[in-house]
C-alpha cells in the first residue's frame, strides 16, 4: 500500500520519515526526486525557456538562481512546477513500481495536495504542528527572521488545513517520543487496514 506522507514546513515530516527508515520502511522522498529532475535534460531545456539561459551553470540548472526568480512569484512558481511536476510523478511511478511487494511504502511530499498528487496514494498521513512551534522551528532551522518565516508558512497551505484532509494525522507539537508513539499507532491502524 502507497502512503503518503504530508505537512506545511517545519512540521516535522522528515522526523517522521526518517524514524520509518529505521524501523525498515521504504520511503520515496519527493524533494530528492525534484532535485533528480532538476538534471533530466528535457526538463533543464523547458527551464532554460522559460526562465532564461542565465539559471544554468555549466549546463546545470543553478538551483539558487532558480529560486530567487520563482520565490514569492506565484506565475513564476506554477511555470516551474507545470514543468516539473510531470518528471517528479513519472520518477514516483517508477518508484513505486519498484517496490510494489513491499506491504507499506510512504511517499514523503510536502506539496501532496498543492500539486494533486493525491492519486498516488491509498492514504495520508499529515504531520502537523501548532502555528507557534511552526514558526519558531522554521526560524531556528532556517535562521530567518519571523516576517521571513511567515512568508514561507504562508506560501502553502496551512498546516490546519492540510489536517483536515489527512485519513491519519501525527501532532508533531510535543517531544519526539510522543510523534514516534503516535507514528507506531499509525502503522498498526494500516497494517489492520483501519480507517
Amino acid at each position: 500500500m502507497n502512503i503518503g506522507i504530508t505537512g506545511s514546513i517545519a512540521c516535522g515530516k522528515s522526523t517522521v520519515s526518517d524514524y520509518l527508515i529505521t524501523k525498515g520502511y521504504t520511503i520515496i522522498d519527493a524533494d530528492k526526486l525534484g532535485h533528480v529532475a532538476l538534471t533530466s535534460n528535457d526538463v533543464k531545456r523547458k527551464l532554460a525557456e522559460k526562465f532564461g539561459e542565465n539559471i544554468l551553470e555549466n549546463n546545470e540548472i543553478s538551483r539558487e538562481k532558480l529560486g530567487k526568480i520563482v520565490f514569492g512569484n506565484t506565475e513564476n512558481l506554477k511555470n516551474l512546477n507545470s514543468i516539473i511536476h510531470p518528471k517528479i510523478k513519472e520518477l514516483i511511478l517508477k518508484l513505486q513500481e519498484e517496490h510494489k511487494d513491499e506491504d507499506l511504502v510512504f511517499l514523503d511530499i510536502a506539496l501532496l495536495y498543492e500539486a494533486n498528487f493525491v492519486d498516488l496514494v491509498e492514504k495520508v498521513v499529515v504531520v502537523y504542528a501548532d502555528e507557534e512551534v511552526q514558526l519558531e522551528r522554521l526560524m531556528t532551522r532556517n535562521s530567518l527572521t519571523k516576517e521571513e518565516a511567515l512568508i514561507r508558512i504562508e506560501s502553502q497551505m496551512s498546516a490546519h488545513k492540510k489536517a483536515s484532509l489527512g485519513d491519519f494525522v501525527i501532532n508533531n507539537s510535543y517531544n519526539k517520543e510522543e510523534t514516534f508513539r503516535q507514528t507506531e499507532e499509525i502503522i498498526e491502524k494500516l497494517k489492520r487496514g483501519d480507517k
